[in-house]
């Protein structure tokens, strides 16, 4: 059994593309005639390969397997290349979708990640089928329609917006649209789409993003437009322009003031009369105007070491709804299987799927599926505890029941010992501070600044994040950086740093009421020498915070125990505890 990830798709929107991935399995198509008398023979790179997919193309099959289709990343030599570049076409979709630069470059095949882009775009939207006992492919009536639909047709379009309105995720989109009032950033949109609170599902604080781009140089300008954004904020630009095309969504500009001039901000979407009637009509209460929403296991979870337990979990609840209304008994149900988390894990995981499309009501004990869903299979796997990470899991639920903080902040738990985290894990903190500890909160992003400053009107501090798996030790180069960063503020001289970052704090505040913080998974070693030397070379006091004291302590704010006023007291080039955690 071949178990993969599809349901959300980050960079695929050119749906010209989309439907010659779809001709692959259409023997009757033109692309497949292409395919099979000249790009197979001329592009594809090893023999063997060739000789498969030829014989497959001209016995008119219409069935293939993932690595037919995505392929993999091999250099002419056969090994992993050591630049994208270097890699040679050996799959059906990576001659399917030319690049960019093929005009140019002259190369005639896309990569083998751009191909499981696509693929995986095919598949969410139904218009291709995936056995995962065989991980063979294969086309759906839909996607046989849409294959022989003349090109940008009526027809063309119908089926593609009947495909949107049954994928929970764009139904989710247009939802959030049509309850603005006014038109939404990916931000503002991304908050409410998906799993929030797990791998795979973050978005970013809309205000702190464009207050990080009005100050920021023009190269982070450029960088944060292009590449800075969570996991929840890309599937909602990627799915509102899928939106766009089919005329449910449009599309607008917007400028913003920044210390570089006037510049073009991020774009805004707002839902048109179109996508407003279709959502409703699909919506509706008629059993036969009502859409049928599509998925499948694969779409229930995407990152993460629980992801297949999760997975299952949501997909028997949504099995389970179909046949109760009682919470109670969804519980029981769950725990005949195996699934024994605790209730409060169930209801985060209804909440989650309301964002991720498929509206379910909770009042009390009665729980009510909103919505029809497609039959889906549930592969048969070992559910024991063995197949969870339970200290994790048990950690997670523990301070979502005893700290009552949103999801997003609980995933920090996890996020703070993932070193390829560690932007979510600054973002995310950041969001902490400004939402829960109602602090003054900026995001610098480094680059002879650091990571981002908190503050009142009495006194500011310097934060650096740190997401490591093994914990937080001392760092000499670390420190110097801080040092330099304590410094760079009691000077402010432009000539010495003439990226000027301090004037993002409160001008009242007095030069002896500015602190320095680490965050940090947790701190191990010899750490409390880092503290201790950096307050020695610079005068200045200063502290640390674990993950888990930093949710403490939100938790603290947030129910009235303990007020930001206080936190001076706490900088004494210790590490700081707040209270027990929750466990």
């Amino acid at each position: 059994m071949k178990l993969r990830t599809y349901g959300w798709v980050q960079n695929p929107s050119d749906f010209k593309k989309l439907k010659l991935v779809i001709q692959i399995f259409d023997s009757k198509s033109q692309h497949y005639a292409k395919l099979r008398d000249k790009l197979v023979p001329n592009y594809i790179a090893f023999d063997d390969i060739k000789s498969n997919l030829l014989d497959k193309l001209k016995s008119d099959v219409e069935e293939f397997s993932y690595l037919d289709l995505v392929g993999t990343s091999r250099d002419k030599n056969g090994k992993s290349p050591q630049k994208r570049s270097e890699a040679v076409a050996n799959s059906l979709i990576q001659i399917t979708i030319l690049p960019q630069s093929a005009n140019t470059t002259g190369k005639k095949w896309t990569d083998n990640w751009t191909a499981d882009g696509y693929l995986r775009w095919a598949l969410s939207l139904n218009l291709v089928k995936h056995d995962r006992n065989s991980d063979i492919c294969s086309i759906t009536s839909f996607g046989k329609e849409f294959s022989r639909s003349d090109d940008n047709s009526e027809h063309e379009n119908r089926i593609l917006s009947k495909a949107l309105l049954c994928y929970p995720p764009a139904t989710q989109v247009l939802n959030i649209l049509d309850s603005f009032l006014e038109s939404a950033t990916k931000f503002s949109i991304g908050n409410k789409l998906g799993f929030a609170g797990e791998e795979g599902f973050t978005s970013y604080d809309e205000g702190l993003m464009i207050d990080w781009f009005k100050n920021g140089t023009e190269e982070e300008q450029r960088k944060i437009k292009s590449d800075i954004e969570g996991t929840s904020d890309k599937y909602a630009r990627m799915i509102a322009a899928w939106l766009e095309k089919v005329g449910f969504v449009e599309k607008h500009s917007t400028k913003l003031d920044t210390v570089n001039g006037e510049r073009t901000g991020f774009q805004k979407f707002t839902v048109t009369a179109k996508g407003s009637h279709a959502i409703r009509q699909a919506h509706g209460s008629s059993k036969n105007k009502r859409v049928v929403k599509y998925l499948t296991w694969e779409f229930l979870a995407v990152e993460g070491k629980n992801r297949n337990y999760v997975r299952s979990r949501r997909a028997y609840i949504l099995k389970f709804l179909q046949e109760t209304k009682s919470f109670s008994k969804l519980l029981s149900k769950l725990n005949n299987l195996g699934f024994k988390d605790d209730s409060q894990i169930i209801e985060n995981d209804i909440n989650g799927l309301n964002n991720f499309g498929i509206r379910i009501e909770k009042n009390g004990n009665n729980v009510t599926l909103k919505d029809f869903i497609v039959n889906f299979s549930i592969p048969a796997l070992n559910l024991t505890q063995e197949l969870k990470d339970n200290v994790t899991e048990n950690l997670k639920t523990q301070y979502m029941k005893k700290t009552k903080l949103p999801m997003k902040y609980i995933e920090l738990l996890e996020i703070a010992f993932d070193g390829k985290k560690n932007r979510d894990f600054e973002m995310i903190t950041a969001d902490l501070f400004k939402n829960i500890y109602g602090f003054n909160t900026v995001l610098l992003g480094g680059g002879r600044k650091p990571d981002g400053l908190i503050f009142t009107d009495k006194f500011g501090v310097i934060i650096d994040t740190k997401a490591y798996g093994k914990g937080y030790s001392k760092s000499i180069n670390q420190e110097d950086e801080m040092v330099r960063y304590i410094e760079d503020n009691k000077l402010r001289d432009t000539l010495r740093n003439p990226i000027e970052w301090w004037s993002n704090f409160d001008s009242t505040i007095k030069s002896d009421n500015f602190y320095f913080m680490w965050i940090s998974s947790k701190f191990v070693g010899r750490f409390q020498e880092q503290l201790e030397s950096t307050f020695n070379r610079t005068n200045t006091k200063g502290a640390a915070i674990n993950v888990e004291q930093l949710l403490v302590g939100a938790a603290a704010v947030q129910n009235g125990t303990l007020s930001i006023t206080q936190f001076p007291k706490y900088m004494n080039n210790k590490e700081i505890f707040w209270g027990e955690a929750p466990i």
